[in-house]
């Protein structure tokens, strides 16, 4: 039976999540710890547990959805799973980084692993199909894990709201077209966003402004 551990980061409070599977292998989502103590909690938590991380998923390379990529993915040798149409924004990491006074790691190390839209990938004992969804960025994307109903949305979709449109890397078309692929999912499945609480469909199409 899977497991879903959440953890609270940076000063921005993004999520970050730690999905973990009955043969006790995890995936790590948007590891945005800002220094060695959140690193801690989050290492402390899959020391206990016992588990092996499998991989990285990255729903955007904002800053602080991916400020701890490099501890977690040399600390247990894995990749980091992305759409490249984000890269571009890793070269600006450092830039925000000094602006919030949040540590900096370089990402020279970092295996990635690009994917897009429609993609099927499998890490952990869950499979797991890859939902292109710009408008917060270029290369946002959702991880749908069907036979688990579970939804990793980033700043796509909250809890009734949605992620902004206003930078330069974002677009408001974009992210129509967007949440009209997350309008289409079925009901039950539970939306784990990159900020705030989780939901589900149903309670979003039923209450959130955007996806009316």
């Amino acid at each position: 039976m899977s497991e879903i551990k959440t953890f609270y980061v940076n000063s921005l409070r993004e999520c970050l999540y730690v999905l973990s599977s009955a043969v006790k292998e995890c995936v790590i989502v948007d590891p945005g710890c800002q220094n060695d103590r959140e690193r801690a909690r989050v290492d402390d938590y899959i020391e206990a547990e016992g588990l092996k991380p499998a991989c990285i998923l990255l729903t955007h390379a904002h800053f602080d959805h991916v400020l701890s990529v490099p501890h977690f993915a040399e600390k247990y040798d894995i990749p980091a799973v992305m759409n490249a149409a984000d890269c571009g924004l890793l070269s600006h990491l450092h830039d925000y980084t000094n602006l919030f006074g949040m540590e900096f790691l370089p990402m020279d190390g970092v295996t990635f692993r690009y994917v897009s839209d429609g993609d099927i990938i499998s890490y952990a004992g869950f499979s797991f199909k890859v939902i292109g969804t710009p408008g917060h960025t270029n290369g946002g994307v959702c991880y749908l894990e069907e036979k688990e109903r579970i939804l990793f949305t980033g700043d796509t979709l909250f809890e009734g709201s949605i992620g902004r449109t206003d930078f330069e890397e974002s677009g408001e078309e974009d992210m129509l077209i967007s949440l009209e692929k997350l309008k289409r999912l079925d009901e039950d499945i539970a939306v784990y966003p990159g900020h705030g609480y989780n939901t589900t469909i149903g309670d979003e199409l039923k209450t959130n402004p955007y996806l009316r």
